[in-house]
């Protein structure tokens, strides 16, 4: 259990709406009388703390909250907002549903495995009610080989893909990147492929292993497979962790599967070591703890100190991106610092190593043939220091 000393410093920059919010999850206004809480949101900006649940995505909890409060101090207009973008979430993840179905069925019928991530799955997993998480899209795994005929089938299904079609390149693209994005133009849907779960080249578990762990969700009337608990949190804190926590709904992911969820920590605890990301999910739990009060046993503690003082550190830088509603935590100058810090030394040395290999901006500043595509790895410095000519630039005329 956190310390009301370790609260204040976490939030000490945060405003009084966001902290709110943090006291609305974690039921505090149940436990005090209506007068207090009436003397706690005085003051409230309210369109603030609108646009804050929306930002981290905690709208459809909120108002189950405020719901279960059953008291007037709450502004209607508020739990009016509130009402309306939890209806919009639930037909929003029903839809989801529907799509996920089918093009999870697709890739079965033609032979490809794949294992959901996140999307409706995951929100009936963790709460047991669709509507009380939100998903921008679906995200699923599959085979490395695969990845070719997957464009095809969702291509015949009538997606497009986001960056459209990509230039012939080396052969290293799936090597450098995780996954690519297709979106429907008609459904307004959208489909994330990935054939890693992290960006970085870091360690981590083959598909065939992940496969072989993988469970059938319980929500949906098809067979849609999902990771092991166990390797979902493991994925969730380092998703996480990658994009600095700046929605607090994946923080409230962790919270609830160590609540709600049995897991062999141990079992996790080994398989983060492994991976060279104790240290995230350690911070995970200092930022879970403090924030959201979550209960640690003693085997969450003892993940928690395997990197202590390196997880506390990335927890404070963590809150950083929280407390800014930001679309992405790039926009924030420190975030490729942070993201440097989150890596391991042996991730830290394949990063260094990782930029030495061709990327596919290289072949669309530069089109090669085939034939010559040895040549850009003499050529990748010339053409790297090109583009920061360009961008550098383009910043000073812009």
């Amino acid at each position: 259990m956190s310390t009301i000393h370790e609260w204040e410093q976490y939030t000490a920059d945060f405003p009084q709406e966001l902290k709110l919010i943090l006291s609305m999850i974690k039921g505090d206004l149940t436990v005090i009388t209506p007068e207090d809480a009436q003397i706690r949101i005085k003051g409230m900006d309210w369109q603030l703390f609108l646009q804050l649940a929306h930002h981290h995505r905690l709208y459809s909890v909120l108002y189950l909250k405020i719901k279960e409060l059953n008291s007037a101090i709450i502004p209607a207009f508020v739990v009016e907002n509130l009402k309306q973008q939890y209806t919009t979430n639930t037909f929003r993840m029903l839809h989801l549903t529907a799509e996920m179905e089918q093009v999870c069925g697709a890739f079965r019928e033609r032979g490809i495995r794949n294992i959901t991530l996140k999307g409706p799955t995951l929100a009936h997993d963790l709460y047991g009610d669709i509507s009380l998480r939100t998903s921008k899209d679906l995200d699923i795994l599959i085979p490395f080989d695969d990845v070719e005929f997957a464009e095809e089938i969702l291509e015949s299904l009538g997606y497009e893909s986001k960056e459209g079609k990509r230039t012939p390149t080396v052969a290293s693209w799936k090597w450098r990147e995780h996954h690519i994005c297709y979106k429907h133009p008609v459904k307004r849907t959208q489909v994330e492929i990935h054939w890693r779960l992290n960006p970085d080249s870091g360690r981590e578990t083959d598909f065939e292993l992940l496969w072989k762990r993988s469970r059938f969700s319980t929500y949906t009337q098809t067979p849609v497979r999902m990771l092991e608990r166990e390797d979902l949190w493991a994925y969730l804190v380092t998703h996480g962790a990658r994009h600095g926590w700046f929605r607090l709904r994946w923080l409230l992911d962790i919270d609830q599967m160590i609540r709600s969820m049995p897991l062999d920590v141990k079992k996790v605890e080994r398989r983060l070591k492994a991976e060279g990301r104790l240290s995230i999910g350690s911070q995970a739990l200092h930022l879970a703890s403090v924030l959201l009060d979550t209960p640690l046993d003693a085997n969450y503690l003892a993940l928690l100190s395997s990197h202590e003082r390196v997880g506390e550190k990335l927890a404070r830088r963590g809150v950083v991106f929280m407390n800014e509603m930001i679309e992405s935590p790039a926009d924030v100058k420190s975030y490729r610092s942070y993201l440097f810090a989150l890596r391991s030394t042996r991730q830290k040395l394949f990063f260094f190593i990782e930029r030495l290999y061709p990327s596919t901006w290289d072949v669309d500043q530069l089109p090669l043939p085939r034939s010559l595509h040895f040549l850009y790895f003499p050529l990748r410095p010339f053409l790297w220091f090109w583009r920061r000519i360009k961008r550098n630039t383009m910043t000073e005329r812009g």
